[in-house]
């Protein structure tokens, strides 16, 4: 969510489904929910296998894609103004083996702390989102106290919860667009833009690890 992936995202679908899509299309829908719009439910396993070996760049045409990815307006504006007094952590469901892709990525893209960024395990690419949520947050340094995360997949806010996170903050703009359901699962705040950003929950802390959230 602090990279727009939206139009990479749509190319991957128009390699592997042989017809165009555009952005827009794809908002608002997780992977396996575009598939079953376009193909039967017995192709789904094969082709959410192949839209992830190229999204996690396993195929070399993924990396050629990944110029399409742009950072989201604002979010480096406001982690730069976070980073200046609490410490910033990425956390991501991309693979391990994508590790020095996306550090390269976000240090192209000029964002704050680009080399502290944790991964999922390479066994986990076709696992449940939570599981692989999971797996990346294990391998969290234990002597932070960590009290804010933003993320846009609302499933994975129970993990925080456990975890005693107290701010949670969902980032509603690209994958999932259902405020209650981002709501039902703890978030405390609710955004649709980085500029809302609620920097007025965080005056009485003085220490932070924000989670930022990848690929899905």
């Amino acid at each position: 969510m602090h990279l727009d992936i939206t139009v990479r995202k749509a190319k991957i679908f128009s390699l592997i489904l042989g017809k165009r899509f555009k952005r827009e299309q794809v908002i608002g829908k997780k992977v396996v929910e575009f598939l079953r719009e376009h193909v039967n439910e017995n192709e789904i396993l094969e082709y959410r296998k192949r839209f992830w070996e190229i999204a996690f760049c396993i195929d070399p045409l993924g990396i050629e894609l990944l110029k399409h990815d742009k950072p989201v307006p604002y979010s480096r504006v406001v982690l730069k103004r976070l980073s200046k007094y609490f410490e910033i952590i990425y956390i991501t469901n991309r693979l391990e083996s994508m590790k020095d892709i996306t550090i390269n990525e976000l240090k192209r893209y000029n964002f704050p702390n680009y080399y502290k960024a944790y991964f999922a395990s390479d066994s986990y690419m076709l696992k449940d989102i939570k599981i692989t949520r999971s797996d990346t947050l294990s391998k969290l340094p234990k002597e932070f106290d960590y009290i804010c995360v933003i993320d846009d997949m609302p499933d994975n806010f129970p993990l925080y919860k456990s975890l005693e996170i107290p701010i949670i903050i969902g980032f509603m703009k690209y994958i999932v667009l259902d405020e209650n359901l981002f709501k039902k699962n703890g978030a405390s705040y609710v955004i649709k833009d980085w500029k809302d950003f609620p920097f007025e929950t965080l005056a009485l802390y003085s220490y932070i690890c924000l989670f930022l959230f990848g690929i899905s």
